[in-house]
């Protein structure tokens, strides 16, 4: 145990404060881990009854459902695009349509673009009732449970402040603190870098998409699929589980004159549940404790201020 001199900030020797920032720190990391892993839990549901447009929304969120419906239109002959880039009514709505599939038509009859699907009244609701459906089935994230997981990364904060009050008040006592900086800045980087990371998907929706992945593995573009030998629902689940860039193998000339963004796919799920609740910044944070035992820090003790 290293004991503290005349003149330790708080009576704390350096290496001392730096193990307890560092114990502090993976504390904090540790239960953010876990109160993630029990939010992203959900439970499981019949994945093979999803319909193409949930699993678009499981898969990429919004956009990727709209694309996913208008491949399904466009396959069943229902939608076109202008030579302006604006969408139109091509044929008439095809039978069984859902509440999406007619909102997106209905949006086509307003000559809108694509990108501004999301924006018209009508689609945005039924992409709503989506969202709703899947955050019931336990596959989504409800916005409480997203709020819950984004606050469980802010459990870091108390820590950094409490690494930068003493590292002014170190620096005011004329000590060094140059370990603890580097430490306090790891911890608010890998706060950040959690905080834009929190998941959306539950565990169960990530399973539910390997399954629906595997069952539909013939639509992957890696299979080379015949699209123009399979019907509407094929398309749009096609699209629904490998992203926008899909619907260039099911229509080229409309997804070029439609201004549909390939690089539109899979993310609404894409973050660290586990790196983030022990990634690389614990273990930076590690790597820094071997400052704290002296052997790097001039053997004063006073690298944590």
């Amino acid at each position: 145990m290293t004991l503290a001199a005349p003149g330790d900030t708080w009576g704390i020797s350096g290496p001392g404060f730096l193990g307890i920032y560092l114990a502090l720190a993976v504390l904090a990391i540790v239960a953010t881990a876990i109160v993630r892993s029990r939010l992203a839990r959900g439970h499981t549901e019949p994945w093979q009854r999803l319909t193409p447009e949930q699993v678009a929304f499981l898969n990429g969120g919004r956009q990727l459902t709209t694309y996913s419906a208008l491949g399904g239109l466009r396959r069943a002959g229902a939608i076109g695009a202008n030579p302006d880039r604006t969408l139109l009514p091509t044929g008439p709505l095809p039978a069984g349509s859902t509440p999406l599939d007619t909102a997106v038509y209905n949006a086509a009859g307003k000559r809108l673009r694509t990108r501004d699907l999301t924006g018209d009244p009508w689609v945005a609701s039924a992409l709503d009732d989506i969202r709703a459906y899947l955050e019931r089935s336990g596959l989504l994230l409800s916005h409480g449970q997203r709020r819950q997981s984004h606050l469980a990364a802010l459990l870091l904060l108390p820590v950094a402040v409490l690494g930068g009050a003493r590292i002014s008040a170190g620096m005011a006592n004329d000590r060094p603190v140059d370990f603890l900086t580097i430490l306090v800045i790891v911890t608010v980087v890998w706060m950040l870098i959690s905080l834009a990371r929190a998941k959306t998907r539950t565990k169960a929706g990530d399973t539910a998409l390997v399954g629906l992945r595997i069952e539909h593995n013939h639509l992957s573009p890696g299979q080379s699929p015949s699209y123009a030998t399979y019907g509407a629902g094929a398309a749009a689940m096609g699209i629904a589980l490998w992203g926008a860039s899909t619907l260039y193998m099911v229509d080229p000339a409309f997804a070029a004159e439609a201004e549909i963004n390939r690089a539109v796919s899979g993310s609404a799920g894409t973050s660290s549940g586990t790196s983030c609740g022990g990634g690389s910044s614990g273990s930076s944070c590690s790597g820094g404790s071997s400052c704290g035992g002296g052997g790097g820090c001039g053997g004063g003790g006073g690298c944590g201020g």
